[in-house]
């Protein structure tokens, strides 16, 4: 009887730590709310090595849809306008302006997917002190990786309205790669819709950059056999080669809080083919040559993330 208790009572601790786990992750939920829900407006400041550089951004739900404007305030002036899942890029140049538009990613603060059990299965949650984040009070969250194909993400949480006030992306040896934080936010119960347009010269021409287009019923003649765990497939693109009768390829692959972009792009028999790897601040590039395409994998991972990636690539 006493074994039998012993391990009922076992069982029942079990099952609490699941039910407490499960319900921790609930902060994680919130904080994806408030950043589609809430009004605010503010300036946060990114951090990439020894570079910085501020932005200024507006978010609005107005009625059941969501408007954003994102100002880059320190070089090059560009704009991105997003409405619901419409995102066009503003790159002002001298004469005209050059639109792109851009499939939606969760950039910072709206960083977390809709979804966020895609994130259980590869991070483990925990809880840091509050702390004061541009004059108002955070709660400290941790997302650390259960592998090495991933970095560790550090947030602090709007206590009054879960939205991320800061984020840190650490690597394995918890040192601090890049970092985005606000430095002043306002929360506003309702908003206008007057600032939704791109500040820009009317007397400039627009030129519409389709870039790559969707797949459509295409055959991809090669195929990624070792995708880092957790990462799946977000987007792919094609697009046509300048200069060249040929097709170049787009992959996204992402595990809900990090991405890689694979490319693939046929190399003319006088160029040279990148080959090896570079680390720029949190970033990673490995490349390769293969049967005459350059591979090469992009992404905020560690180098071990993208180099298995372009080494699995075959046709």
């Amino acid at each position: 009887m006493r074994c039998l208790g012993f391990f009922l009572a076992l069982f029942v601790f079990n099952i609490s730590v699941a039910l407490a786990e499960e319900g921790a992750w609930k902060i994680i939920e919130l904080a994806y709310q408030a950043s589609q829900n809430e009004n605010y407006k503010g300036i946060f400041i990114t951090q990439q090595g020894q570079e910085l550089k501020s932005v200024e951004i507006a978010h609005a739900l107005h009625g059941r849809e969501k408007f954003t404007r994102v100002t880059m305030l320190d070089g090059n002036d560009d704009e991105i306008l997003s409405h619901g899942e419409n995102v066009v890029i503003y790159h002002k140049r001298d004469k005209n302006i050059v639109m792109q538009k851009r499939e939606p990613q969760h950039l910072f603060p709206a960083i977390f997917p809709k979804d966020i059990s895609v994130i259980k299965d590869h991070y483990l949650l925990s809880f840091g002190r509050p702390d004061r984040v541009a004059g108002r009070m955070t709660q400290s969250v941790m997302l650390t990786p259960n592998d090495d194909f991933r970095y560790t993400y550090h947030f602090w949480l709007d206590e009054q309205t879960s939205l991320p006030l800061k984020m840190a992306v650490l690597n394995l040896e918890k040192e601090v790669l890049e970092q985005s934080f606000f430095s002043k936010i306002q929360f506003i119960p309702a908003i206008d819709l007057d600032w939704f347009k791109p500040n820009i010269d009317p007397s400039k021409e627009y030129v519409m950059d389709e870039g790559g287009e969707k797949e459509k019923n295409l055959n991809r003649f090669w195929k990624a056999g070792n995708v880092p765990p957790g990462f799946k497939e977000t987007n792919f693109m094609v697009s046509k080669m300048p200069n060249m009768n040929t097709m170049s390829y787009h992959t996204v692959y992402s595990d809900g809080l990090s991405y890689i972009s694979l490319f693939l792009q046929p190399i003319a028999k006088d160029k040279k083919p990148k080959v090896g790897d570079i680390t720029i601040n949190a970033t990673h590039v490995a490349a390769r040559y293969y049967k005459g395409y350059q591979i090469m994998a992009v992404g905020t991972v560690p180098l071990k993330a993208v180099k298995n990636l372009i080494d699995s690539v075959e046709f």
